[in-house]
Parts: structure tokens; sequence; C-alpha cells
């Protein structure tokens, strides 16, 4: 009698599994499962500062920022930073510079980005540089689109700029034009 129970039940338990396996499986990605490249870290209204030696050299705010951990990756919307150059370079004579981007997207180890969607640079002298694209590629700034800059005794325009991070080349490309008021006598 005890063994019938065991193969009936073996029997029930057998006929539930085939019929649980027939059954149309769940789909593998719900309507809310996280993408591929989601993000390790999400942040909504960040402020950042980065220093060298015990000082601020950067800060900056973001309406958004992405991070992911493998290759640094970062993404940001509605960013702005200012820069505090080191006395001695290129970019010291200009003072604190701040630039404003829509969207910002680069890989920080590898000092690889681009900034984009109405990118502009103003600094404490009165120079300011706009432009709608700007990629970043180590200690170099390169750009195709159109550039307009201006400061103390200058306008120019060009349709694309090289330039290095540390200010001590500033080139404009492709059909320069612009004005100088040069001083008068002294």
């Amino acid at each position: 009698m005890g063994s019938q129970r065991v193969t009936v039940l073996g029997g029930w338990v057998a006929l539930a599994l085939a019929w649980a396996c027939s059954q149309p499986t769940n789909p593998a990605v719900s309507a809310i499962s996280a993408p591929l490249d989601a993000p390790d870290l999400s942040l909504l209204g960040v402020a950042f500062a980065r220093s060298s030696e015990g000082q601020v050299v950067a800060r900056g705010t973001a309406e958004r920022l992405d991070y992911q951990r493998p290759g640094g990756r970062v993404r940001a919307s509605r960013a702005s930073a200012i820069i505090y150059p080191e006395e001695g370079t290129g970019l010291a004579t200009l003072g604190t510079v701040r630039v404003l981007a829509r969207d910002v997207d680069g890989e920080v180890p590898s000092r690889r980005g681009t900034a984009s969607g109405g990118v502009r640079a103003d600094a404490a002298r009165g120079d300011t540089a706009l432009t709608d694209r700007v990629d970043l590629d180590g200690s170099w700034l390169r750009g195709s689109a159109p550039v307009t800059a201006s400061g103390p005794g200058y306008r120019v325009n060009g349709n694309g700029i090289l330039a290095r991070t540390d200010g001590t080349s500033i080139q404009l490309n492709s059909g320069v034009r612009g004005q100088m008021r040069m001083e008068g006598p002294r």
C-alpha cells in the first residue's frame, strides 16, 4: 500500500512538472528591466570639485551625471565647470575660465570626450568663445564646427579650432576672419 502511494504521488509530480514545462515562459526582459548599458551611478543636481596637491583646480555642476565604472565613462547634461589655472601656465593669463555645455560625454582615465550643444567658454580677462561642439583628446581640444571668439582688442570667427588645454596654443582654422583693435600711442 505504501509503494502505491509513492507511485501515485510520483505520477502527480511528473504530471505537474510536464504541465508546468509546457506553459509559455515569462519574457526574459520585463518592461522595467535596466538597459544593458545602464550607468553604475546616476546623480541629479550634482556638484563636484577636482583638487591637485591640496588645491581646488576645478569645480562644476551638472543637471544630471551618469557614470559607468568600466572605462570611467561619464555623461552629463547641462554641465558647467570653472577652471582655476595654475600660475605660470598659458591659461593663467586668462584668469578663471568658466565652460558651459548642454551635453558632455567622455572617458576620464583616457582624457577623451566631447562637449556639445552650445559650448561656451568665458575667461575672467574678458575672453569668450562659442562653438557647437569640441572634442578633447588628451591635451588637445579639436573642433570642426564654426567658432566665434572675442576678447580685449579682438573679435574672430573660424570654421574650427585646435588648441592645447594648457593654453600655449590656440588656432582657429578654415576661413578665419576678424578684427583687432590696436592700442593707441602711449
